[in-house]
C-alpha cells in the first residue's frame, strides 16, 4: 500500500491498520508494520494516532459507524413497509460481515481481552443504535396492534439478526476444520445463507395459527 494524491496519510494509516489488525490480531500487530504498509514513517503515525490502542479504536469506530448509520438510515425511511425494512437491514448487515469476515472474531477476542472496550464502543455508537431501536420498536408495536406480527422487542429482533448473520463467520475456522470444507465451498454456502436468514427471521415474526 502506498499513498497517492487521492489518499491522505491518515486514510492510508487506517487502511493499513485494518489489514494488519485483521490478519495478526491486536497483540501481534505493531505500529512499525502498520507504518511500513501505509508507506509512512513512525513519526507521522504517532502524530495522527499517538498509540496503537488509539489506532485500533479508530479502525473499529469507523466500522461500527458504517453499520449503525446504515441501520439508522434504513429504519428511518418513510413509506417502506416494516417487513421490507427488516429484510433490508438483515441483508445490509450480512453483506457487511461477508465483506469483513475476520472482523467478528477480532472484535469478540479483543472485547474478551479488554472488557473496557465494550464500554467505549457503547459511548461511540450507543446513542445512534438506541435511537434506531426506538424507531423500530414503534413500528413493531404498531404492526402487532394491527395483528400483522406477534409481539416482539426490537432488542430481541436485533439479537436474532446478529446471531444469524455473524455466527457462521465467527466460527468459520472451526467449522471448516471439522467439516473439511474448502474455502470455495464455504463461500458457496454463504451465498445462500443471506436469503435463508431473511426467511427465517421474517417467519419468526409471523403470528402462528
Amino acid at each position: 500500500m502506498s499513498i497517492n494524491r487521492n489518499t491522505s496519510a491518515e486514510e492510508a494509516i487506517l487502511k493499513a491498520a485494518e489489514e494488519v489488525f485483521l490478519s495478526k490480531g491486536f497483540a501481534m500487530s505493531t505500529t512499525t508494520a502498520i507504518a511500513k504498509l501505509a508507506g509512512v514513517n513512525q513519526a507521522l503515525l504517532h502524530y495522527y494516532f499517538r498509540t496503537k490502542e488509539n489506532l485500533f479504536e479508530a479502525v473499529f469506530l469507523k466500522k461500527l459507524q458504517l453499520v449503525t448509520v446504515a441501520m439508522y438510515e434504513i429504519l428511518g425511511k418513510e413509506g417502506i413497509p416494516l417487513m421490507d425494512k427488516i429484510k433490508m437491514q438483515i441483508e445490509t448487515q450480512f453483506d457487511f460481515v461477508q465483506s469483513n469476515p475476520k472482523l467478528p472474531f477480532l472484535v469478540v477476542s479483543e472485547v474478551a481481552r479488554a472488557p473496557e472496550r465494550s464500554e467505549r464502543m457503547g459511548v461511540m455508537v450507543g446513542k445512534r443504535v438506541q435511537q434506531a431501536l426506538g424507531k423500530l420498536q414503534e413500528e413493531l408495536d404498531k404492526a402487532h396492534e394491527e395483528g400483522k406480527i406477534r409481539k416482539t422487542s426490537a432488542v430481541n429482533l436485533l439479537l436474532s439478526v446478529i446471531s444469524q448473520n455473524v455466527f457462521p463467520f465467527l466460527i468459520r475456522p472451526i467449522f471448516q476444520a471439522i467439516t473439511n470444507m474448502p474455502d470455495g465451498d464455504f463461500e458457496k454456502l454463504m451465498a445462500s445463507k443471506k436469503e435463508e436468514n431473511v426467511a427465517f427471521i421474517i417467519n419468526s415474526l409471523k403470528i402462528k395459527s
